[in-house]
């Protein structure tokens, strides 16, 4: 009897064997650099590198600041302050990623004074990004921040991808099976390229190329034209064909917002997003930023109403001095007919948009965040 016991815990103690080494980060070292998760993990080894002893200031959010903001200018115009500001900033970051982020830098970096939080007025329609973001938060996240996680992503018996809100296996499940699908391709780039911090990424510029203009991506209608221009770039044929599906399904925020009560998700989404924005500790409030997005985004492909829900979630957090708000996610209709011009794609600003937004920002983000120089 007790031979079968053994033999039927067995299992279940070697899986919490594994979890608990997952969560310790033992895999961290393998996981795939192209990965959600392998770029958290990039970015947590430069925070931990000793040469990085030091942050007072962050940048924080999606891939839209990471190609839409001048990083370099930023740091160069922290640095004549006697300040430095780094960029944390990882494509698919939302709502959850910026609290397990936070709540990360308040145990390792706690000198942080202040920083920007920059996303999208789409970021503020839903409470989570998907269940993807659970492998960018998994090298950040805390046993304390499982309620955390389960309010953006909650766990459904039905849905596998969702188990990785509450097992860190899960949250792994596909970095591990790419390993075992190309294991001795991953080792060699982990003998390569795994132990090696790379701190100038949190001050570097990433490019986009390309320009929307270019291929006559002024409205939706021009969709149907690109699909069929062998030239065309196979990205924007994709976020075209992802806008499209979507359009009919949009809700309408103007009308859903006048609602009482509001629709339970709405309600959700506010207090999730109001008390992440609360509990943040830095000794100024943050910025938060709403990127500038391309007029054919939001003329075709936003909810009615979407700008309007984001702010009202946004301007009690900025009446009360929580935030510093900064809506700029209309900032290029001054050039209406030239506004896809500077982007490159559906989400991301080309160099062109990076340099004509900086020149707006900087000096706004000088004066909320160090306005003054730091005593010697």
């Amino acid at each position: 009897m007790m031979r079968k016991i053994a033999i039927l815990i067995a299992p279940l103690l070697l899986l919490a064997g594994i979890e608990w080494m997952l969560r310790l980060g033992v895999w961290e070292p393998l996981a795939n650099p192209q990965s959600h998760a392998g770029t958290s993990v990039r970015l947590k080894r430069d925070l931990l590198d000793p040469t990085v002893s030091r942050i007072d200031f962050v940048t924080l959010g999606s891939s839209r600041p990471e190609y839409g903001i001048d990083h370099l200018r930023v740091r160069d115009a922290a640095k004549k302050k006697g300040f430095v500001h780094a960029d944390l900033s990882m494509p698919g970051t939302h709502w959850m990623t910026i609290g397990v982020l936070t709540d990360w830098l308040r145990e390792h970096h706690p000198e942080i004074q202040g920083g920007i939080i920059a996303l999208s007025a789409q970021d503020l329609a839903w409470p989570s990004n998907g269940y993807y973001e659970l492998g960018i938060v998994q090298p950040f996240r805390q046993a304390s921040e499982d309620n955390w996680i389960a309010q953006h992503n909650p766990f459904d018996a039905s849905k596998i991808e969702s188990y990785g809100s509450r097992f860190a296996l899960f949250a792994w499940r596909d970095d591990i099976r790419d390993f075992l699908t190309h294991p001795f391709s991953r080792i060699n780039r982990y003998r390569k390229s795994s132990r090696v911090a790379d701190t100038s990424r949190l001050f570097s510029n990433p490019e986009m190329p390309g320009d929307m203009c270019a291929w006559g991506l002024e409205s939706l209608d021009a969709c149907d034209k690109l699909d069929a221009n062998r030239d065309a770039p196979e990205n924007l044929k994709r976020q075209c064909q992802q806008v499209m599906e979507t359009v009919d399904g949009r809700p309408d925020f103007a009308a859903l917002s006048h609602q009482s009560p509001l629709p339970e998700s709405m309600q959700k989404t506010r207090q999730l997003i109001q008390q992440q924005l609360r509990a943040i500790t830095w000794s100024k409030p943050p910025i938060v930023l709403l990127m500038p997005t391309p007029p054919i985004w939001r003329n075709d492909t936003h909810g009615a109403g979407l700008q309007q829900w984001a702010l009202q979630i946004l301007k009690p957090l900025e009446e009360e001095g929580s935030i510093h708000l900064i809506d700029a996610t209309a900032f290029f209709d001054s050039d209406a007919k030239a506004g896809c011009a500077y982007f490159g794609d559906f989400y991301h600003q080309n160099a062109r948009g990076r340099a004509a937004f900086s020149d707006w920002l900087l000096p706004k983000v000088e004066a909320l965040l160090y306005p003054f120089a730091v005593s010697p």
